[in-house]
């Protein structure tokens, strides 16, 4: 089916592993019919971390690719560009380059919790210049758009039911509610490191795929050496 917008989702995570939660999170938002398509941005690995990761930046892309394998679904794609950068990586600079790879009309996905801390980012002004923002709703917490606008200094937000329309390139901030599913990268995570120390895998941990358990399973993934 031809989607008659040109909106492209940003949904940036460590995905670490990914799982059914965000999925749904995928399909919910591109069942709205919103969005043209959605790139699934893996986030590099802080290396400054108190608890890095079990598995590599590779391994991650690696079990993220035979989920969005596995999901069949043309409009949702990976883009890697996060991973093949030196240094520390900033979302700024992932939407820059992403609007000069010209994929359209960017649309920043945040979660609610996430975009509470927005204002603490790196340039979130240019940011909010780059790209358009959707907030994803997953309990019934008041969000205030205008007040983080203020936040970073932009004081002319106009309101309109779930959109706040702003100054920066005439972009705009707009919440969605999704139902969120019961289930985390860390409990998963635990899960695993628990079954490795019982020496018995199955049955795998709820809330992954097929194809992401078998790989996890082949590599031994998340298990402390």
């Amino acid at each position: 089916m031809e989607r008659r917008t040109s909106l492209i989702g940003v949904y940036g995570g460590t995905f670490d592993p990914i799982h059914l939660g965000h999925i749904h999170l995928l399909t919910s938002l591109l069942n709205t019919g919103e969005f043209k398509k959605i790139l699934v941005v893996p986030a590099k690995q802080n290396p400054l971390k108190a608890t890095p990761s079990l598995i590599s930046d590779t391994m991650r892309l690696h079990l993220l690719e035979a989920s969005i394998k596995e999901l069949n679904n043309p409009n949702i794609e990976i883009w890697d560009g996060e991973l093949k950068r030196s240094g520390a990586s900033y979302t700024e600079e992932t939407l820059l380059e992403l609007t000069q790879q010209k994929w359209g009309d960017l649309v920043l996905i945040l979660g609610n919790e996430v975009f509470e801390t927005f204002s603490k980012w790196k340039n979130p002004n240019r940011i909010l210049s780059l790209a358009n923002i959707a907030i994803v709703k997953r309990n019934n917490s008041l969000i205030d758009m205008n007040g983080m606008l203020k936040t970073c200094g932009i004081v002319d937000g106009i309101s309109s039911e779930n959109r706040v329309l702003h100054s920066q390139n005439s972009r705009w901030i707009k919440t969605f509610k999704i139902n969120a599913l019961p289930f985390s990268s860390t409990k998963i995570r635990t899960h695993l490191i628990k079954a490795y120390k019982k020496q018995y895998l199955d049955p795998p941990p709820s809330g992954i795929q097929r194809s992401v358990w078998l790989l996890i399973k082949e590599n031994q993934l998340y298990a402390v050496k």
